[in-house]
C-alpha cells in the first residue's frame, strides 16, 4: 500500500522540515503550500541569524537540541559550515533568575562543561570589547552554543527537500486562503487565492504566526513579534567585535556577533501582539513583509533595545540603524510546540507554535511531526506537544520572558520607518 499524499501548508521551518523527512521516509507525494518562494519572506527562520543551544530548564527539549545540534556540526549534512560556534551567554534579572537557574541544571546533567557562571568581572575580562556597567545581570556561560545564518538555512533545506521530490507552490497557487473539508467535516486540501484547489489524504498545518487565519486557534497559537534592528559595523568595527558572543538577556534582547557582512543584529525580548490591525476577530496575526514592506519597529521597543545595548557597549547605543522589521512567530502560552491532529476534524494536523524557539530544532523537528503523523511519536513528546484548548498554564517563575506583552495598537513609530525617501519627493 502506498503512503498517504499529504499537503503542507507553510514553508518556514517546521513545514520544511516535514516534507524533507516525509521524503526521507518513502512518502512520494508531498506539497507544501506558500505565499513565497523559499525562504519564505513571512517565515520567522527567514531572518539575519538565529541561536543554536540546548539549555533548557526541560530536558526534553535539552535533548531535542542536543540532537539537533549535532546536525549542525556535522560537516557531512544539509547544514555543513553554517554553525557559527560563538558561545552564548544567558542573562537573567530579577524576574528570570529562577529560569536560568532551572536551565543551568537541566544543561550540566550529564555535561558539567556545558554551561556555567560566569561573574560581570569574569566577563569583561573574557570579552574586553563589552565595556558597559551590566548593572544587576546575572550571566550563564555556554560555550557549546552559536548561531547559523537562518535564512540561508532554511533555503537550503527547502532545495534539499525538492531534490527529493517534494513538490513546492508559491505565488497566488500557494497561498492558502481556506482549508476544504467533505461532507463529514474531514479536511480533504485546501483553496488557493488563484482559485486553485489543492487535495490530499493528510493535511499539515505548519502556519505560524498566521494559524488562526485557517482554523480556530486565537487562544491556542497566537501571533508575537520579536522585534529586529541592524547595525552595519565598519570594517574595522567588525573586527573589534568578530569574537564577542551572543548575549540573551531574557529580559531584554539578544546581541549577535558581526556576521561576515558587518551586519550585527539585535533582537528584543519585550514581544508585541497584533490584534490591533487583525482581520480575525480576537485573534492576533502575523504583521506581513510583503502587504506591509516600509513598516518597522515601534519607537518605543527601540529605546528600550538602545538601552540594552547601552548595559554592553554603550558605543554601539545610538547607532543609525541600518534596517529594523518585526519577527513574528506562532507562540503558545505554555512555550510549547503544538504537534498534534487538530482536535476538530479529520485527516487535519497541526506542526507548528515554535513559540520564539523552534528554529533550533528544524535539522530533526520534521522526523517527529512524522512519528506523529504515523502514531509513533513518544508519550512524552505527544504530552507535551498537544492541543490544550487555550488552557492558561499555572505560573511556575520560571518563565523565560515575563516581562508584559503590548500590542501594535498600543506603540507608535512603526508604520513606514523603513520609507526610503527620494531627494526632492515629499
Amino acid at each position: 500500500m502506498s503512503p498517504p499524499s499529504v499537503l503542507i501548508i507553510g514553508g518556514g521551518a517546521f513545514g520544511t522540515s516535514t516534507a524533507y523527512h516525509l521524503s526521507h521516509r518513502g512518502y512520494s507525494n508531498v506539497t507544501v503550500l506558500d505565499r513565497f518562494a523559499a525562504p519564505s519572506k513571512d517565515a520567522a527562520a527567514t531572518d539575519l541569524n538565529k541561536i543554536i543551544r540546548h539549555d533548557y530548564p526541560n530536558p526534553l527539549y535539552t535533548r531535542l537540541g542536543r540532537e539537533a545540534m549535532t546536525v549542525w556540526k556535522d560537516q557531512d549534512s544539509i547544514f555543513r559550515g553554517m554553525f557559527r560556534g560563538t558561545g552564548w551567554i544567558m542573562s537573567a534579572h530579577e524576574m528570570t533568575k529562577n529560569f536560568l537557574k532551572a536551565a543551568y541544571e537541566s544543561a550540566t546533567k550529564g555535561d558539567n562543561e556545558s554551561a556555567q557562571w560566569m561573574s560581570i568581572a569574569e566577563t569583561k575580562e573574557k570579552w574586553p570589547e563589552f565595556t558597559g556597567s551590566f548593572d544587576g545581570w546575572l550571566n550563564l556561560w555556554s560555550p557549546q552554543a552559536g548561531w547559523v545564518p537562518s535564512g540561508q538555512a532554511l533555503l537550503r533545506f527547502s532545495q534539499a527537500a525538492q531534490s527529493n521530490g517534494v513538490r513546492y507552490v508559491s505565488g497566488d497557487a500557494g497561498f492558502v486562503k481556506r482549508l476544504l473539508y467533505n461532507e463529514d467535516g474531514a479536511c480533504i486540501g485546501a483553496l488557493a487565492a488563484n482559485g486553485q484547489v489543492h487535495l490530499a489524504d493528510v493535511v499539515v498545518i505548519c502556519t505560524g504566526a498566521n494559524t488562526a487565519t485557517l482554523i480556530d486557534a486565537k487562544d491556542e497559537i497566537i501571533a508575537r513579534s520579536h522585534c529586529v534592528g541592524i547595525i552595519q559595523l565598519t570594517p574595522e568595527e567588525v573586527i573589534k567585535y568578530k569574537n564577542l558572543p551572543i548575549v540573551d538577556d531574557f529580559e531584554q534582547g539578544i546581541l549577535f556577533p558581526p556576521d561576515e557582512n558587518g551586519l550585527l543584529k539585535l533582537c528584543s525580548c519585550r514581544f508585541i501582539t497584533n490584534y490591533y490591525n487583525s482581520f480575525i476577530p480576537g485573534a492576533s496575526i502575523g504583521h506581513s513583509h510583503e502587504d506591509y514592506p516600509e513598516d518597522g519597529i515601534p519607537r518605543q521597543i527601540e529605546q528600550e533595545m538602545r538601552s540594552f545595548v547601552r548595559d554592553m557597549i554603550p558605543e554601539l547605543a545610538d547607532r543609525e540603524w541600518a534596517s529594523t522589521r518585526m519577527c513574528w512567530d506562532g507562540d503558545t502560552k505554555d512555550v510549547n510546540f503544538r504537534i498534534c491532529p487538530y482536535p476538530k476534524a479529520k485527516n487535519l494536523y497541526i506542526a507548528t507554535a515554535g513559540s520564539g524557539h523552534g528554529f533550533k530544532f528544524m535539522p530533526v523537528i520534521g522526523k517527529y511531526v512524522v512519528d506523529m503523523l504515523e502514531g509513533k511519536l513518544d508519550k512524552e513528546y505527544t504530552d507535551l506537544w498537544k492541543w490544550r484548548f487555550g488552557a492558561t498554564p499555572p505560573k511556575t517563575g520560571k518563565e523565560p520572558h515575563p516581562w508584559p506583552q503590548r500590542d501594535l495598537g498600543e506603540l507608535d513609530g512603526w508604520k513606514g520607518r523603513n520609507k526610503k525617501v527620494i531627494p526632492g519627493k515629499l
